[in-house]
C-alpha cells in the first residue's frame, strides 16, 4: 500500500517535494492557500549559490543544493534546464576596500574548493561589455552560480506530480493541524479534513501559525517593525523591468545593487539592505524600485530608457538562528517541517533528502546540523545563564 503524504505549501520547497515523493511512489496531496509559487517563492532574487555563507555546515548544504540543480539540469527527463540558468555571477569592486574584500573572499572560497576567479577591470569588461562602472577596480567570477525561474520550476514540478497521480488543492487555507490530520477552509467557507500518514509543512512563514494551532512554537522569527525596532524588517522587494536590450550576461552584483536577466526579457534587480529597512505598510518602501533602478543605470547606461514593470514584496523566511530547519516536529514521525531562507538554492537537495527521510526514516548526513534540537539546547543554555 502506498504511503500517503500531505504537503502544506506549493512554493519552491513544496513543489519540489511533491515531484520527488510522487516519483518515489508515494500518494501525494498538496494544499496551498493560493496558487503555485505565489508567495515568498515569487518574491525572491532566486540566486542559486553557496557564496560567503557560514557556518561550514550551512555553506556545504547550499553547495549540495547548487549541485542538485546542476544534476537536474543535465537530466533530460527532469527538464531542469527550463528553469535553472547557470550563467555565473560577476561581483564587481569600485573602491580599493571593496577590491581587497573580494580578493580575500576569492582566497577563502578557493581554500574550500568553491570555484571563484579573481578578475581585473579588463577581465570584468570582457565578461560584461555593456557594463560602464565609472570607478571599476576589478571583481570576481563565480562561474557555477545561477538563477532559477521560480514560476516555471514550481508549475512544472507540480504539473509533473499531478500527471503521475498527485493531487493539487489550491485555495485551501490550513486552519488546524494535528498528527495525521489537516483541516482546511476554502474561500467559500467549505471545511475539509485531510488525512495522511505523514504531513509535511513547507509553508514558509505560514509554518509558525499553522503549528500554533497544535500548541507548538515553531522557531521562525516574526517580521519586525523596522521603524520601532531599528532591525531588519525581513521584507524582500524584487523589481523587474519590461523587456530591454541591456547587455547583461551574468548575475551582476555591486555595492548597493544586484541584477540578473529576467524571464520576460527584462532585468530583475534588488538590494536587501536598501529594501529591508522598511516595513510592508510603510509607504516609503515604494521609493526603493526607482532608487535601485538608478543604480542599475549607473552601471549600465543602456538601461536609461528601462521602466520598472513589476514589483513583488515578500517576507523572508527566517529561522531564529538564520539557518535551515528540516526535521520531524513530533516523535511519532507523522509531522515534518521545512523552513529556510535559502529555499531556491536548497530546493532540489532538500527534495531528495527530505523525501528519503519521510519515506524510509533515513536522515541524510547533510541535515544533521539542521534539526530542531539545536533550539532546545540554545534555550536551555540561555536559561542556565540567568540562574
Amino acid at each position: 500500500m502506498k504511503q500517503t503524504v500531505l504537503i502544506v505549501g506549493a512554493g519552491i520547497i513544496g513543489c519540489s517535494l511533491a515531484d520527488e515523493l510522487t516519483r518515489r511512489g508515494a500518494a501525494v496531496t498538496v494544499v496551498d492557500a493560493a496558487e503555485v509559487g505565489s508567495a515568498t517563492s515569487a518574491a525572491t532574487f532566486a540566486w542559486v549559490n553557496s557564496n560567503d555563507k557560514s557556518p561550514h555546515e550551512y555553506s556545504r548544504l547550499n553547495l549540495l543544493g547548487l549541485q542538485a540543480h546542476e544534476r537536474a539540469a543535465r537530466s533530460a527527463g527532469k527538464g531542469g534546464s527550463r528553469w535553472f540558468h547557470q550563467i555565473g555571477n560577476v561581483q564587481i569592486a569600485q573602491t580599493d576596500d571593496e577590491m581587497a574584500a573580494i580578493e580575500l573572499q576569492v582566497q577563502q572560497h578557493a581554500a574550500k574548493g568553491y570555484e571563484a576567479q579573481l578578475l581585473s577591470a579588463a577581465n570584468v569588461r570582457a565578461l560584461e561589455p555593456s557594463l560602464q562602472a565609472p570607478r571599476l577596480k576589478g571583481g570576481a567570477l563565480f562561474p557555477k552560480e545561477g538563477w532559477v525561474d521560480t514560476l516555471t520550476m514550481c508549475s512544472s514540478l507540480v504539473n509533473r506530480a499531478v500527471e503521475a497521480g498527485a493531487v493539487f488543492a489550491p485555495y485551501e487555507t490550513v486552519t488546524n493541524v494535528q498528527p495525521n490530520l489537516v483541516t482546511t477552509r476554502t474561500p467559500d467557507g467549505d471545511v475539509r479534513h485531510r488525512t495522511a500518514d505523514v504531513i509535511v509543512l513547507a509553508a514558509g512563514n505560514g509554518n509558525r501559525g499553522i503549528l500554533s494551532t497544535a500548541g507548538i512554537d515553531f522557531p521562525t522569527l516574526e517580521p519586525t517593525r523596522s521603524g520601532s525596532s531599528g532591525k531588519d524588517s525581513g521584507v524582500g522587494i524584487i523589481s523587474t523591468t519590461g523587456p530591454v536590450r541591456s547587455g547583461i550576461r551574468h548575475i551582476v552584483r555591486a555595492e548597493g545593487i544586484a541584477m540578473r536577466p529576467a524571464r520576460n526579457g527584462g532585468i530583475t534587480f534588488a538590494d536587501h539592505p536598501t529594501g529591508g529597512k522598511w516595513d510592508l505598510d510603510d509607504p516609503r518602501i515604494w521609493t526603493v524600485p526607482a532608487l535601485l533602478l538608478d543604480r542599475v543605470r549607473e552601471l549600465y547606461p543602456s538601461m536609461k530608457d528601462a521602466a520598472t514593470e513589476n514589483v513583488r514584496l515578500g517576507i523572508r523566511v527566517l529561522p531564529e538562528d538564520g539557518l535551515t530547519i528540516a526535521d520531524w516536529i513530533i516523535d511519532d514521525h507523522s509531522l515534518y517541517a521545512v523552513a529556510t531562507h535559502s529555499g531556491v538554492t536548497l530546493a532540489a537537495h532538500l527534495a531528495e533528502t527530505v523525501a528519503e527521510e519521510v519515506l524510509t526514516g533515513t536522515r541524510h548526513e547533510s541535515l544533521e546540523s539542521f534539526g530542531l534540537s539545536r533550539f532546545s539546547v540554545a534555550s536551555e543554555t540561555a536559561e542556565a545563564g540567568t540562574k
